[in-house]
């Protein structure tokens, strides 16, 4: 663990102490400010660009996360267990809603110099439509986040096989997917997964 990552460990450490023993709601909104991004990627993902949606169920995460922040351990990391809420809100707004969820948006205007950037994001964001949304979560926990499979299992709350599974199978559809294309512009590798593009 890098220095860095070791002072904010602390200070994140430092700030659920506070909002536990003494409902300190200036640390909870540090806690909030310090993960609001990575949480909000990852239900935009989920929800698959559907921005209000995500930005609703961010709220609802944070709101059950200060609820019952007495509830976590910290046996893992705190974005694990914030992704887990996260993840276990939206599958029940899944259930709720019983919604279609928003395709990638076709009018998008984009200047020439990010036409690139744009039409490989929009081929990962097809990509990603493939999946299932157990499939898009656990992806996303381990390629977007970085998360191990172990943390993967306890944020999804699904048995560590499964997740490998599910890991395994998403990758061999987004492949297949991927070779499929005429205008793919590379080999197919997993780095094509990597943390800049999902």
């Amino acid at each position: 663990m890098q220095a860095s990552e070791h002072e904010e460990r602390s200070r994140e450490a430092e700030w659920i102490s506070r909002v536990v023993v003494a409902d300190d709601h200036a640390a909870f909104g540090s806690l909030v400010q310090m993960h609001q991004s990575p949480v909000r990627q990852f239900l935009r993902r989920l929800t698959r660009c559907d921005p209000e949606r995500a930005d609703d169920l961010a709220q609802e995460t944070f709101f059950k996360a200060y609820r019952h922040i007495d509830g976590f351990r910290g046996e893992g990391r705190f974005l694990s267990w914030l992704f887990r809420i996260a993840y276990q809100q939206f599958v029940s707004d899944e259930r709720r809603n019983k919604m279609k969820l928003a395709p990638f948006p076709d009018d998008l205007q984009v200047d020439a110099d990010n036409e690139n950037t744009l039409v490989a994001a929009r081929t990962v964001e097809q990509m990603m439509g493939l999946l299932r949304a157990d499939e898009r979560a656990a992806v996303l926990l381990h390629y977007r986040h970085e998360l191990t499979h172990p943390e993967i299992s306890e944020t999804m709350g699904l048995p560590l096989g499964t997740i490998k599974s599910l890991i395994r199978r998403s990758r061999e559809k987004l492949k297949r997917f991927y070779e499929s294309k005429p205008d793919a512009r590379q080999p197919w590798n997993k780095d094509i997964l990597n943390a800049n593009s999902v």
